[in-house]
């Protein structure tokens, strides 16, 4: 008996399969058969984030980029998952995106079937360049690199700022909103069309005052309705070491933060949240310090009610130590207005670097 190959063509590609008996092309096979094959590969598309590599040694997008050569057809089921949450870590990753988003508008133009609607899928943007300094030095050159990022900024719903960037990313938003209104109808008694449900924070210290680097009457503030700060460890850490232990009220590490945000503005505000390591036990501190070394530890996450705390500040409920110390894959309510929830994974982490990055992508 003669065996043949089988071979699946997408559009106009051949992609041997294994030995079964007939030649077919994809288009050609069951929609069922082609659905399983395409909801397969859109499988082994999604991005590694909890790898143990670093982001740096291995691409987590590597396998899907990759899957999205093959075909037309493969590229554009693998695309919603490459695309849910993207990671911009460097200037040149945010300058690449951008890039992206020129072509596809380039694509919608010309009617190309190639096109594909990023802001349809992206649910997770984080956008932080390490060299901060140098970046808060070149504003006017990230502004037009954010102008094209902001159709994917107002619909995310979940956004990851560098407290560098915050001014010019919510700057660009406003001014997009603004340049798209009528000009006979007052825009800021319209909502700010941006669907961002959580911004988290990163890089900032309470004495950075970013808020007041940011136009008053902002209307991306004002529809945020939680808030997270993920925790400078070189500056802040210690902090909040004892709250982990149960040995410290976190009123004492909160205050500062807490009147660090612009409460006449954000007036959707429900929650705000601090995340930090999870050093609820002795630990080696050379071991935290060395930066060879570092350890591989869980990470807190502390929500304050800011609805409450905004009702009389005075009088929050603020949990009084001792109180039980949450164990990994907890979350505690120490009290009406307080709640704290600890990974049940870990990372590595020392105290000059942190991997906030690979934290906030497997889910934070």
């Amino acid at each position: 008996m003669v065996q043949h190959t089988m071979c699946i063509y997408c559009c106009g590609r051949e992609a041997t399969i294994d030995k079964p008996t007939t030649r077919v092309r994809f288009s050609d096979l069951p929609p069922a058969v082609s659905l399983l094959i395409l909801k397969y590969v859109a499988q082994i598309a999604q991005p590694t984030f909890t790898q143990k590599e670093r982001y740096a040694d291995k691409n987590p997008y590597s396998t899907a980029l990759t899957l999205c050569r093959v075909s037309r057809v493969v590229r554009r089921a693998v695309l919603p998952e490459l695309l849910r949450t993207i990671l911009l870590r460097q200037s040149h990753s945010l300058k690449a995106f951008a890039n992206a988003l020129r072509i596809q508008k380039a694509y919608a133009k010309k009617g190309s079937d190639l096109f594909f609607d990023y802001t349809s899928v992206v649910q997770r943007l984080w956008i932080r360049d390490h060299n901060v300094t140098e970046q808060i030095l070149q504003d006017s050159k990230l502004k037009p690199i954010m102008s094209v990022l902001v159709p994917v900024l107002l619909a995310a719903p979940a956004l990851a700022i560098d407290s560098g960037h915050l001014k010019v990313v919510v700057q660009c938003m406003e001014d997009a909103w603004t340049s798209r209104a009528d000009p006979d109808v007052d825009h800021k008694s319209s909502p700010f069309p941006g669907k961002t449900q959580s911004l988290t924070i990163l890089g900032h210290c309470t004495d950075d005052e970013i808020f007041e680097q940011i136009r008053k009457g902002s209307g991306f503030l004002a529809s945020i309705p939680r808030l997270t700060y993920l925790v400078d460890m070189g500056i802040d850490g210690d902090k909040f070491r004892d709250i982990s232990r149960g040995e410290k009220s976190p009123e004492d590490a909160l205050e500062v933060w807490m009147r660090d945000i612009p409460w006449a503005c954000m007036k959707s505000l429900e929650t705000f949240s601090v995340a930090y390591p999870h050093l609820d036990a002795i630990y080696d501190i050379r071991r935290y310090m060395a930066e060879a070394k570092g350890l591989v530890v869980h990470v807190e996450r502390l929500t304050v009610s800011a609805s409450l705390f905004r009702q009389d500040p005075e009088s929050f409920p603020w949990v009084t130590p001792p109180f039980p110390v949450t164990g990994p894959g907890e979350k505690s309510i120490q009290s009406d207005g307080v709640c704290v929830e600890v990974t049940r994974g870990r990372e590595l982490f020392w105290q000059y670097l942190y991997p906030w990055d690979k934290v906030w992508a497997c889910g934070l």
